[in-house]
């Protein structure tokens, strides 16, 4: 394993350029896409990590907004994330 040490001043000379790189960039490609990222059901079903059925009852009851398009279905990403942090913030029930 190889180690290199940078100094304080080559640091933020690296820094700036970065900064620089990411400044020039922006103005060239312009805001953040404001295109959705669509996910299918294989790809919910890994991340939230449960069954087809469940996100069938999901779909039926409401839980996870998604758009069909024929006969699939696709979830908004911000959707998914949003139920995945619902889930994680639930207060466990620790009580035996």
């Amino acid at each position: 394993m190889n180690y290199y040490v940078i100094t304080e001043s080559n640091w933020a000379k690296l820094r700036d350029e970065i900064l620089s790189l990411a400044e020039c960039c922006h103005k060239a490609f312009g805001e953040k896409s404001k295109h959705t990222d669509w996910l299918h059901n294989g790809d919910v079903c890994r991340l939230l990590n449960i069954s087809k059925r469940t996100l069938q009852h999901y779909r039926d009851t409401g839980i996870l907004p998604f758009t069909q398009i024929g006969h699939k279905c696709y979830y908004k990403r911000e959707d998914v994330e949003q139920l995945l942090l619902a889930r994680t913030d639930k207060p466990k029930n620790n009580s035996i």
